[in-house]
């Protein structure tokens, strides 16, 4: 698996880039994924829109980010946001993350801008009895 170190250090990096004029809540998102056996690492932050509706969250940018690439299954999900608590997936990216981490057990790891605090769980704690095409 990546070395988790080095993503914490490029969520650090990415955060800057969110755009959160409205709420200041600032996220970013990397998903892990491989192809051909290689295992690469995505980065998206949230894009916020005047409109809240038309907001793009950070775990739905990096899946992009990496569908774009050619990924089609994410091995892990981390979050970052400027937030004193770490902040989970919201129901919409927890669903759209099932579309691509069909493990349920693949790893969450959610934290905190200062890395003072984590929450860590899986897709299946995240979202149990999900939807699929099962």
């Amino acid at each position: 698996m990546a070395d988790k170190q080095e993503i914490i250090e490029g969520l650090t990096q990415h955060l800057v880039h969110s755009h959160s004029p409205y709420s200041g809540v600032q996220v970013v998102a990397a998903v892990v994924y491989d192809i051909n056996g290689i295992e690469r690492t995505a980065y998206g932050v949230n894009v916020e829109n005047v409109s809240y509706g038309l907001t793009v969250c950070a775990e739905r940018s990096a899946i992009s980010t990496a569908v774009t690439d050619g990924m089609q299954s994410i091995k892990a999900l981390y979050v970052m946001s400027n937030q004193a608590d770490p902040i989970s997936p919201c129901g919409a990216c927890r669903q759209v993350v099932t579309e691509f981490m069909q493990d349920p057990s693949a790893p969450v790891l959610c934290v905190n801008k200062t890395l003072s605090k984590n929450w860590k769980s899986t897709l299946g704690d995240l979202l149990p009895n999900r939807f699929d095409l099962d």
